[in-house]
């Protein structure tokens, strides 16, 4: 296997989270879902504020790199996986809040209201990052908002 078909399967499976992308349905949820599983079992590194800027940014950056064809194709799913880890950076991790912050995520990511449908707007792997980005922040000040009702 040469060096540039490596470089280009690493990528892909990478931008596609382990190729979770490719499954059937709904592969944005399965990301999300994937992201939660991670999230809960590994908090420190998952729901770590640092560690979630430095995916945003290597997930614009992979997105850059594999994106062909201008459009946010559904298997590129590595934002989802960024925009779950902006959801639940320094929240505290349990299973009610990981889920609730599933819901939510999902919810802005899927409903996209102002300015999260801007933000797609955005041209190459920015555009395709940025939502999600701009979902998991109005996900996380929503598990902000509920935990001080709560």
């Amino acid at each position: 296997m040469g060096i540039q078909k490596a470089f280009n399967s690493s990528l892909q499976c990478i931008t596609t989270c382990c190729y979770v992308g490719y499954l059937p349905g709904a592969p944005g949820t399965y990301a999300s879902a994937l992201g939660c599983v991670l999230i809960y079992l590994f908090p420190l590194i998952f729901g770590n504020i640092f560690f979630t800027i430095g995916l945003v940014l290597f997930s614009v950056f992979s997105v850059n790199l594999y994106r062909y064809d201008g459009k946010d194709p559904g298997y590129i799913v590595i934002d989802e996986l960024a925009g779950i880890c902006v959801t639940m950076a320094g929240q505290k991790i349990t299973l009610t809040a990981t889920a609730i912050g599933f819901v939510l995520f999902r919810f802005f990511d899927i409903v996209k209201p102002f300015p999260i449908k801007h933000a797609e707007r955005l041209r190459g792997g920015y555009g395709v990052v940025a939502d999600d980005v701009v979902a998991g922040i109005f996900a996380n000040v929503a598990l902000i908002i509920l935990g001080r009702i709560l």
